[in-house]
């Protein structure tokens, strides 16, 4: 049984690496007793895969994560947060049929909220994100002090890029002047930002 399952990593969970998740979510299935599929070869592995990478230190609120289990296990999302690590928390999960998509292909865009903490306007990151995204900036908007922005292609388009183009426009020195949060992951549908996570199918788990 396939499982698309949408969490988040808050606090010291946003420092576990992308590297990492295939253990903290192979370990909380052992701990719950819910069986997952394994890998093929000479050194099989929990069956999953993760949506796009993240670099350490980043908060996720909508993350994505397919996982292969044996059997279609009961209140899976309570069932699994009794057993995830501090920060860690699932949020939905749909049972997905053999023909669906593959996660990747449903990973085509993505909302962040950014700021700064040297006291740089949200216009002056969106102007240099601008020129730095061209196309790829799908929508733009002010949310106080945050700038919140819709990107296609997240995996191309990822954050370490962004620290290199406002470190290069003397907008921030670096990593720790900024502020990034990834709201959601999803497609574009022309005009607004489909996360997964919404729709009927998404619950809590039989």
């Amino acid at each position: 049984m396939r499982v698309r399952l949408i969490y988040e990593k808050r606090g010291g969970a946003c420092f576990v690496p992308h590297v990492a998740l295939a253990t903290v979510f192979a370990r909380s299935l052992r701990r719950a007793e819910i069986l997952p599929c394994s890998t093929g070869g000479f050194s099989p592995r929990a069956k999953m895969s993760f949506g796009p990478e993240l670099p350490a230190g980043v908060v996720a609120l909508g993350e994505a994560v397919d996982l292969w289990l044996k059997g279609q296990p009961e209140h899976l999302v309570p069932l699994l947060n009794s057993q995830m690590p501090d920060g860690f928390r699932a949020l939905a999960c749909a049972f997905l049929p053999e023909s669906a998509p593959a996660l990747g292909k449903e990973c085509r865009a993505a909302r962040y909220l950014t700021r700064t903490r040297n006291g740089r306007s949200p216009e002056e990151l969106l102007n240099c994100l601008r020129r730095h995204l061209g196309a790829d900036l799908l929508s733009a908007s002010e949310e106080g002090p945050w700038l919140s922005l819709v990107v296609t292609d997240p995996a191309r388009n990822g954050l370490g890029g962004w620290v290199k183009a406002l470190v290069g426009e003397g907008l921030a020195a670096g990593w720790q002047d900024l502020c990034f949060v990834r709201l959601a992951l999803g497609t574009w549908d022309g005009a607004n930002l489909r996360a997964l996570g919404e729709g009927a199918r998404y619950g809590q788990g039989k």
